[in-house]
């Protein structure tokens, strides 16, 4: 942002939007967001969501049962597995819960990053989808595919 002549760059981790947000929020000055930050990440394949499952597996959750969907590391891990053993995962994950990294998380919104090379996916993108608090369960809503796998 520019302020008396001065132009700032700020870096977080967090979407560009709520940076600009929270810098206009200490009264320091309008922000410009450059057009080219302002478009958000699409993952390169989308996951359908069925919400009435979604409702559903809150319940779950609520009632105690499926406790990793409230975490969305393990929630992206599940889903590598069994993009990994589509048949099912026995014994151990294929992929690690320390091989998974968030990069990203507002809250409501959520990327976690794959380090495994052996994963057919590279990125996972998650949301809130029935609940934006603490108690809701993230959902799977797109991944970035590793090219050739």
């Amino acid at each position: 942002w520019r302020m008396n002549g001065t132009e700032y760059a700020v870096v977080g981790n967090m979407p560009v939007e709520k940076l600009a947000e929270f810098i206009e929020s200490l009264d320091l000055g309008r922000v410009t967001v450059p057009d080219g930050l302002k478009q958000s990440v699409k993952p390169q394949v989308e996951v359908p969501v069925d919400m009435e499952v979604e409702k559903n597996e809150q319940k779950n959750a609520d009632a105690g049962h499926s406790p990793w969907r409230l975490d969305p590391v393990f929630t992206a891990q599940v889903f590598i597995s069994l993009k990994i053993s589509p048949e099912g995962i026995t014994g151990d994950y294929p992929v690690k819960y320390e091989e998974l990294k968030m990069t990203e998380n507002t809250g409501t919104d959520a990327v976690v990053d794959v380090e495994l090379v052996e994963s057919p996916i590279k990125r996972v993108y998650l949301k809130r989808l029935v609940r934006q608090d603490s108690t809701g369960i993230w959902t799977v809503t797109g991944y970035d595919a590793v090219p050739g796998k």
